[in-house]
């Protein structure tokens, strides 16, 4: 009995850290994809176990919220990154783009990286399949398929 306790109380107190909000900023996102289309305030929210949320919000409300882990998850239920990109955005792409694109990190293994000042640009380009220009900076976020037709833009809030 002792001992069911004492996993009982190690599990609710263990449980409750292992996820924690490291950062949680607002930004405008706009993602506008064949299937996929929204431009509002959002929250941007990551976690100490590399989950990263995104909190759409509409004159205040919240109207969208994406968790982005091992799956893509919404109010429509999780996917694969793979069937997320498949459905949503490009069946190139590979299955960690949309996190990267939106920590802001390099996309499809740095290639064509080139460094700026406060960020980098990155294009990548295959014919009838991609053709993205990338560009990171300290405050924003721009990806564009043309081929794809896919749209992202972060930027982070004023005043924060």
């Amino acid at each position: 009995m002792l001992k069911t306790f004492l996993f009982i109380m190690i599990l609710f107190f263990t449980g409750c850290t292992v996820k924690k909000v490291v950062v949680s900023e607002p930004y405008i996102i706009t993602i506008k994809s064949k299937k996929f289309r929204f431009s509002d305030y959002a929250i941007l929210e990551k976690y100490s176990n590399k989950e990263v949320k995104i909190k759409v919000f509409n004159t205040g409300v919240l109207v969208k919220e994406i968790i982005i882990d091992d799956k893509i998850c919404s109010d429509e239920g999780c996917l694969s990154k793979k069937e997320f990109n498949n459905l949503y955005l490009s069946k190139f792409y590979p299955p960690g783009l949309l996190k990267n694109v939106v920590l802001g990190k390099p996309i499809f293994n740095s290639e064509n990286l080139i460094k700026k000042n406060s960020g980098f640009i990155q294009k990548i380009y295959r014919k009838n399949s991609l053709d993205i220009i990338y560009k990171v900076y300290k405050d924003s976020v721009y990806f564009k398929d043309r081929i794809n037709k896919i749209l992202i833009k972060i930027k982070k809030m004023k005043g924060n």
